[in-house]
């Protein structure tokens, strides 16, 4: 049986894919911990989480004497309402030898030069975030979550295939396609309750989840409902096609349309 949702390592994943910024944190001289604006790119080799940082900034003086630190990464790009977060806690490991090359053409391509304190610079220096645990926050509805992922968790989980074209489908769906988004709220609703808007929120390999206000007159209700894809679904276009299958499926049940068998010529018999 497949699952509803992603889990919560795929979710983290997933976030950490879409950002390419986040807030680290180090432990100061003092003892207190400093958050600080950082960058990072997902290596395309063996998917490591890597930082640049200035030789000489705070936070790198500080990873000098405790390697420790946390990385919180929420994505820029979620719509209103999903607004799901992680946490990657571990130690920095500064990268030398062969792999920078790549890394350092990878944070070109991601980045670009940058400008004032955030552009690349002579002995900036690489860092390779060694992950322990991860906290994640997130989910909708009934599914909220905040939880700890193990480090053998998220190293094995993958970012989910639509991650990159979430945004657009939901965006889609929205605008061109919303008389599907209300049927579908409806199909989730039953038949005594009637949704008065809805939009979607969400879409990963596994379906979409969408929030809906029902009832007026001051007394308005706002429901997150989750609706399951028929099979995962790996690239835009399955994800598009199930969207399709599943708008035409509840058409045709509100309709209670039969459709009519196509007729077919009789098969000639052979004759010796």
């Amino acid at each position: 049986r497949m699952a509803v949702r992603p889990t919560s390592a795929e979710c983290a994943k997933t976030l950490v894919a879409i950002a390419d910024t986040g807030t680290l944190a180090t432990t100061g001289e003092d003892g207190v911990a400093l958050g600080t604006f950082a960058s990072y790119v997902v290596t395309k080799q063996g998917g490591d989480v890597v930082l640049r940082m200035r030789a000489d900034a705070l936070h790198t003086l500080n990873i000098g004497r405790d390697t420790r630190c946390s990385l919180y990464v929420q994505p820029s790009t979620q719509p209103p309402g999903v607004l799901s977060r992680a946490t990657l806690i571990g130690s920095l490991v500064k990268l030398n030898g062969d792999d920078l090359p790549l890394v350092e053409a990878q944070y070109a391509e991601t980045h670009g030069a940058g400008v004032g304190v955030d552009g690349a610079g002579f002995g900036d220096e690489y860092y390779n975030l060694t992950v322990d645990r991860v906290f994640y926050v997130g989910g909708l509805g009934s599914d909220k979550r905040a939880e700890v992922v193990t480090a053998e968790q998220f190293g094995a989980a993958k970012a989910d295939p639509l991650a990159k074209n979430a945004n657009k489908i939901v965006d889609a769906m929205n605008v061109e396609r919303y008389e599907d988004v209300m049927n579908f709220s409806r199909a989730s609703l039953g038949k005594d309750v009637e949704p008065a808007e809805a939009r979607m929120l969400w879409v990963d390999k596994l379906g979409f989840d969408i929030r809906v206000v029902t009832g007026g007159n001051g007394k308005q209700k706002v429901l997150d409902v989750r609706l399951p894809f028929p099979a995962a679904a790996n690239t835009a276009q399955e994800a598009l096609s199930s969207l399709t299958m599943l708008a035409q499926v509840m058409w045709e049940e509100e309709k209670q349309y039969t459709p009519v068998p196509v007729p077919r010529e009789p098969k000639e018999e052979e004759t010796e």
